[in-house]
């Protein structure tokens, strides 16, 4: 999902780089002063962890690539502020260190990952898991991990086919393309932010208290323990 240089035109980079840094700067602001500083170490090692896992590209349908992204499994664990701060750390080394994703597309990716790709999952998360019950919380993971992934994927088609002619395809064919490919991996992600999650819970329960928007899970976390 990353774009490269030079698939973008001026007016989409633009706006992406203005909406990214602006999303970006209410993200840090809501993180000051009200984040447990015990997340900090939860932070640093999803971070690393989930730099590693998107240097991994899988083959998928039409002979193409993707990878999964871990947004929705930082957005879930870290909430949706300190969520898109790291992966928005990511996207910045991965872009300066291994030219993964253009300097000029960096706002573009940004908002796609780190702000989309975060967010959405956790929103989503949020309100399946209100109905209650084991079944309604691994939903709302599920879920809300794979629409994370396609809603990132169909804002980066978008981008492309408003770019053209600079990007050859229009957005009839980016977005669909981008939606397809991406609804596979979405697949993926869904599962794999689900081992992740509980995983995570299972190994360190105190994140239950630590993360308000964890709150939902602590009448499941009995069960999630006993597994």
């Amino acid at each position: 999902m990353h774009i490269p240089d030079g698939f973008l035109s001026l007016p989409i980079i633009v706006i992406t780089y203005v909406f990214a840094i602006s999303v970006l700067a209410i993200s840090f602001r809501k993180v000051k002063g009200n984040v447990d500083d015990r997340l900090v170490p939860l932070m640093a090692l999803l971070t690393a962890l989930f730099f590693a896992v998107q240097m991994v590209n899988y083959p998928i349908i039409g002979g193409t690539t993707a990878h999964l992204l871990g947004a929705p499994a930082l957005g879930i664990l870290l909430g949706p502020w300190l969520g898109s701060i790291s992966m928005a750390i990511i996207l910045v080394l991965q872009c300066f260190l291994f030219a993964d994703g253009g300097v000029t597309a960096l706002g573009a990716n940004i908002l796609n990952m780190a702000i989309i790709g975060v967010m959405v999952p956790y929103a989503v998360y949020l309100l399946v898991s209100k109905k209650g019950g084991r079944g309604a919380v691994s939903f709302g993971i599920f879920f809300g991990a794979f629409l994370g992934d396609v809603l990132g994927a169909v804002a980066a088609g978008l981008e492309l086919g408003l770019s053209a002619p600079i990007f050859q395809y229009g957005v009839s064919i980016a977005v669909p393309a981008m939606g397809i490919h991406h609804s596979v991996i979405g697949l993926a992600e869904g599962f794999v932010t689900l081992v992740v999650v509980y995983s995570t819970i299972k190994i360190r329960p105190s994140i239950l208290t630590l993360n308000r928007g964890l709150s939902v899970l602590i009448p499941s976390a009995g069960g999630v323990m006993n597994e």
